[in-house]
This record gives structure tokens, sequence and C-alpha cells, in this order.
């Protein structure tokens, strides 16, 4: 429990520029799925501001695009008004402030984008596909700038006491401060508490300028989306964005959406008991705080008072620690600097794939291209006679989408096409010139990586290690566009567990077995890793005397949350 409370402490909200490369343009998403008329260039008034349907709808995409479940559309437009409102205060309260963002920073940000995408017609090609031009783009860059400045403002703006590191080092100097003493981690332990309450701030303020707004000109379209009371539970008013947002947590974690609704209900009563409770306990809360951060304080505050409440002897703690040892052995692990050297196709790999595809060309037809797609593509549409459906020019590699557009409608395209991706054999089935669309199923040989290959990457790997066993570089200094995940991973078990990088058992077992500072390296299945193994625990059966401390506050936090759970039954 204590580990999950400072990990939540380490979160701030913060605005990303995210550019997802999908198949389906935003543009025709915007048209069919929001069902809002092209005709009006904008859906409302924020404070005299004009705010315009895509950004709704962009935001409505966004919210539904990481969401396998089935939910009601409405929930999607109720949560993505509100998102469109909290940004464009957001903005308005950067103009407030007095914030600037400069064209250097921009473009900055722009050019890291795009060099992620590493062809830079691709690029453009994928942000058209996605409703956006390069200006457009640039825009919607300054605005999140603007937005990340906002939310600086108010963490570097923000005070913490010493206390309060004081109380976040007690609470975890047996979990995750392990073997440091406070000052080791003051600054880390300060810093997130730093942009918690900073982050708080922000939101108290985006809440008061929500209260304080003007809305004016609503589009029929939208006019049941904005923010109203949707439940009362127990006294307590949620409103319909409130209620959606647990609605749809809920759905994310796979749950069926009436089930969804249930659970949200009954979480909301839950909050509701506990501000009542707050209020029992004659605890002030700031009405300012949006309601989510209400029920935190009031917990917190609720929670510290169990804690002090709580009474114990010698026996319930030895009672408790026997009952619960295993929580206190100290479990082998390692910790060890990791990198994965990326490994590419060879041009001797590539043509090889290029040698298969012709051939397979030399043998197919029209009649029989379906079955030999199942039968032999390597690529996800193989299971279904590598159709891939409907698409336009933008949506695909350049090199696939000039070949389907050249080809000839009922014929299979008379060449091997190499991508990135491998070498396709293409069977163009339909196409719509005035739509600029067009329909295909292809057949992918995909570039596999040789033995050969593995060896020059191994070598390679041998020079990387000898250079860092030597001091001429240190194992951070290896080139990022070569390696990744070079990082130092800590508290790997025995088990095959990384933290941060899930199980890989093989690996694992060749870390535990290098010696202590070796610099290794080895092939496990086609990938290359190098690794240097910098410290090592063993097994330790705990004592309760060595750990008393942690079963107390372990017995005390217990205790709490059981008083805690009775009284809001």
């Amino acid at each position: 429990m204590a580990i999950r409370k400072f990990r939540k402490k380490m979160k701030v909200i913060t605005y990303v520029i995210t550019i997802a490369f999908v198949v389906s343009s935003l543009a025709l998403y915007i048209i069919t799925q929001m069902g809002y008329s092209q005709t009006k260039n904008y859906a409302f008034k924020l404070n005299d501001n004009k705010i315009s349907f895509n950004d709704i709808a962009r935001n409505k995409y966004i919210l539904s695009r990481g969401n396998g479940t089935k939910v009601d559309e409405n929930i999607y437009e109720v949560l993505a008004l509100n998102k469109t409102i909290e940004e464009e205060l957001t903005q308005q309260l950067a103009d407030k402030l007095k914030i600037k963002i400069s064209n250097r920073e921009v473009n900055k940000e722009y050019f890291k984008i795009e060099k992620s995408v590493n062809d830079k017609k691709q690029f453009k090609r994928m942000i058209k596909a996605q409703g956006y031009t390069k200006a457009s783009l640039k825009k919607e860059i300054r605005k999140n700038l603007r937005a990340m400045k906002v939310i600086e403002y108010y963490v570097e703006n923000a005070k913490v006491s010493e206390n309060d590191i004081l109380t976040v080092y007690n609470e975890n100097k047996d979990t995750i401060f392990q073997g440091k003493d406070l000052e080791a981690v003051k600054e880390e332990i300060k810093e997130s508490l730093l942009k918690e309450e900073g982050n708080k701030e922000y939101l108290k303020e985006i809440n008061n300028l929500k209260q304080s707004m003007k809305i004016e000109d609503i589009r029929e379209q939208i006019k049941n989306n904005f923010e109203k009371k949707a439940l009362d539970k127990n006294g307590v008013e949620f409103s319909n964005v409130e209620y959606d947002e647990i609605i749809l947590g809920f759905a994310n974690s796979g749950l069926e959406e009436a089930k969804a609704k249930e659970k949200a209900e009954s979480y909301l009563e839950n909050q509701a008991k506990l501000l009542n409770l707050a209020k029992e306990y004659k605890i002030v809360l700031e009405e300012s705080l949006p309601i989510n951060l209400r029920v935190r304080e009031a917990y917190k505050e609720i929670f510290q008072t169990l804690k002090t409440n709580v009474s114990y002897t010698e026996e319930d703690l030895k009672k408790f620690f026997k009952e619960n040892r295993s929580n206190y052995d100290i479990y082998a692990s390692v910790n060890s600097y990791i990198a994965e050297l990326q490994i590419s196709p060879s041009l001797m790999d590539k043509k090889t794939a290029h040698g298969k595809a012709e051939k397979i060309l030399e043998e197919v037809n029209v009649d029989n291209f379906a079955n030999m797609a199942k039968k032999i593509s390597e690529g996800p549409s193989s299971k279904n006679g590598g159709d891939l459906g409907t698409f336009s020019k933008e949506t695909m590699v350049k090199e696939f989408s000039d070949a389907v557009f050249k080809g000839k409608v009922g014929e299979i395209y008379p060449e091997v096409v190499d991508t990135i991706f491998g070498s396709h054999i293409i069977y163009v089935t339909e196409k719509d010139e005035k739509a600029g669309t067009a329909r295909a199923s292809h057949i992918l040989i995909k570039n596999k990586i040789s033995d050969a290959t593995i060896s020059e990457y191994l070598k390679i790997a041998e020079e990387s290690a000898e250079k860092i066993s030597s001091g001429d570089i240190k194992f951070t200094d290896l080139p990022k566009d070569k390696y990744t995940l070079n990082s130092l991973y800590k508290n790997i078990n025995e088990a095959g567990y990384i933290p941060g990088l899930e199980f890989n058992e093989e690996l694992v077992n060749e870390i535990y077995k290098s010696p202590l500072n070796k610099v290794s390296y080895e092939k496990i299945d086609k990938k290359i890793y190098i690794f240097k193994k910098i410290k090592e625990i063993s097994f330790k059966k705990a004592e309760y005397n060595n750990v008393k401390s942690k079963v107390k506050e372990d017995y005390i936090i217990k205790k709490a949350t059981e008083a805690l759970a009775d009284q809001l039954k």
C-alpha cells in the first residue's frame, strides 16, 4: 500500500504530442462518427472564443481509440466535450499567465516527431490522414507546450514542508527506499510532492474557471453533452462527466457496459460515504477542488486519524509477523545494466525475401491468389486470403501505394514490390480514382534475419562489451540508434521478472550466472543483449527484531483499513 501511495504522488497531468498512425483517416472519422455538420465552422463559444467541432472530434477519437469494450457513444461525446473545454480553459489560463512559446521550441518538437517516422514524405501523408497540415500540427504542438508550461508554473510555485518529505520517506523506507537514508532520496521525494501539489493547484484553478465560464451559441448536436448533475448518492451530487469517467475506467478494464455502470454506481456511492464521513470527522475540504481530489483528501485525513487510534501490544505484532512472515523475507535479486542491440535485416536478407517472392509471382494467379496467401503469406492478412480491405493512398507505405494505384484492377501487379516490411505480391481488386481509394490483397514475404546477419551483429556486441570492460566507454554511452532498453534495471528476481521489461527467463538466467561487474553479451531468440550485473542480494529469512518497525507500520495500516471499511459499510 505504501508503495502504491508513493507512486501516486509521482503522477502529474502532462500534455504530450502523440501522432497515432492508423489506417482510417481522422477527417473521415470526424464526418462519419461524430455526425457534425460541415456547414458550421464551430461548435460553441467559450468566454467569447470559438471552439471547433474538429477539436471535440479529435478528443473523442483519442478517448475511444484504446477502448476495446463498447460503451454508449454519448459517454465519449460528453467526456470529449469536457476535455475540449478544459484544454481551452488551460489556453486561456496560459494567456492570463502570459506564457509564450517560441517558434524555435515548436519547430524542435515538430522535427522530433517527424524524425521518429524517418521518411518525410511518409510523415506528411500520415499527418494528412489524421486531419493535420504542417501548420495545424505546429499549432497543436504550441498549444500542448503552453499547457505544459501552465502546469510547470503551478509546480514551480508549489510548497512542501520538511515534515511532508519525512512522512513519505517513513512510509516507504522499508520498500522502495530500502537501504537508502533520507538525504539520498530527499530531492526525489520533494520533486514528486511538488508535482502533486502543483497538479492539485492547477486542477483547482481549472475547476474554478469551469464554474465561472461563459458558454454561448451552442450548436444543436452537442447541447446535451455539457456537464450537468447526473445522480445523487447519499446527498452528494455527481455530474455526468464524473459518472462517465468512472464507467469508462471500468469498461477499459474489460467489463461490459452494464457491469461497468453497476460498478461505477457502487464506486460513487463509496465516494459519497467517504465525503460524508469526513464531515463526521470535522474535516474541512476545499470546495473548489474537483470531487475526486476532495475524496482523496478526505481519505488521507480520515486514514491518518484512524492510524493514530490503532493500539497494539508486543504480542499483537509478533503474531502478525508470524502470520505474514514471508512478506518480510529478503528474496534473491540482482541489479543489472541491460541493453538490446537492434538487429535489422541485411541487404542479403532482403534479397533472399525478394527472390522467394519472385518465385511465388511466377506461380500465383488471380484464381489461386487467396489460397496461396492463406498458405504462404507472412502478414496478418493471410487468414483473409491477403485481403487488406479498402484504403486511401496516404495510409500505406509509398512503394506499396504507388504499385496499387499504378496497377490494373483485376490483375496481379507484374513486379515484386519491396517495402520496409518485406517483399509483396499485390493483387488489385478495386479502385475508385475519384475517391482516391483502392482495395487490394497481397502475399507478404518478410525480411527474415539470417544467421549470417546475427553473426555480424554478435561481432558488434563483442566490440561494445570490450570497450565497456576496458573503460573506453560507459554502459550508458552505447549509441541509442543501435541499442534499446539501455538502462539499469533493479530487483530482477530469480523467476525471470525484470521490472520495466516483464518476463525474460533466459536472459535473467544468464545475468544470474554472470560474474559481478563483468560485461557479457548473449544471443537469445534472435535478439542480442549486453548486460552487466552490478549488485546481487541473496535470500535471507526475516527475523522479527530486524523488521519490527515495518511490522508495526503494516499492522497499523491493516487495522486502520479494516476500521475504515467497517465505517463505510
